[in-house]
């Protein structure tokens, strides 16, 4: 992120040099993990949506800078692999229009470093950017998120985002689910600041 030469940065990172960030960019993030629920499903979240953590996003995102996918879950990959064994991750949809300008699904780029089941379920059946929404045209999304025909989903599911702000996206995805016996858990990789009120 900061663009340095390896070797420019603290003695921490030359010992410790697997970390995909260093640590000045990655002390800037605020990992802050915290459980909750959503429709009453079991939820956790790692790090605090702020702007250092915003910045590397973007870069990831909407510059397409596919170089950062370990970096958001590289504290994390570990506990994840052993908390969410046996679980598939069905990832958040993204706009199909925002998709193929980045030519990448950027949530399977950032998840593949668990080495978990990755399935792709569902369609957002509008394209319009979720940032450019108010929180209340977000919350009436929820209806915009339908299943892929002849999808069949695992038994042990584990939703995931990179981002919970409203709640909207993962809610679609329970409705589009319905009412089944599959055992259902989420996580993202950062949340809105709301969550930890």
């Amino acid at each position: 992120m900061c663009g340095k030469p390896f070797g420019e940065g603290s003695f921490r990172d030359i010992l410790i040099g697997e970390d995909p960030l260093c640590e000045s960019c990655r002390s800037g993030w605020i990992r802050r993990r915290r459980k909750f629920d959503i429709e009453g499903i079991p939820a956790e979240g790692t790090y605090l949506y702020e702007e250092h953590f915003s910045s590397c996003l973007i870069q990831f995102k909407e510059c397409c800078d596919e170089a950062l996918k370990d970096v958001f879950l590289f504290e994390e990959k570990k506990r994840l692999q052993r908390k969410y064994r046996g679980c598939t991750i069905c990832l958040m949809p993204s706009s199909a229009e925002k998709e193929k300008e980045r030519g990448f699904h950027h949530l399977r780029l950032m998840y593949a470093c668990t080495g978990l089941p990755m399935l792709e379920p569902f369609v957002r059946l509008s394209d319009t950017v979720q940032k450019k929404r108010t929180g209340k045209e977000r919350r009436k999304m929820e209806g915009e998120i339908v299943l892929k025909d002849g999808i069949i989903l695992p038994e042990k599911i584990l939703l995931c985002d990179d981002v919970i702000t409203t709640g909207a996206t993962i809610r679609g995805a329970l409705k589009a689910i319905g009412k089944g016996n599959h055992k259902i858990r989420i996580y993202s990789v950062s949340l809105h600041k709301s969550w930890y009120l």
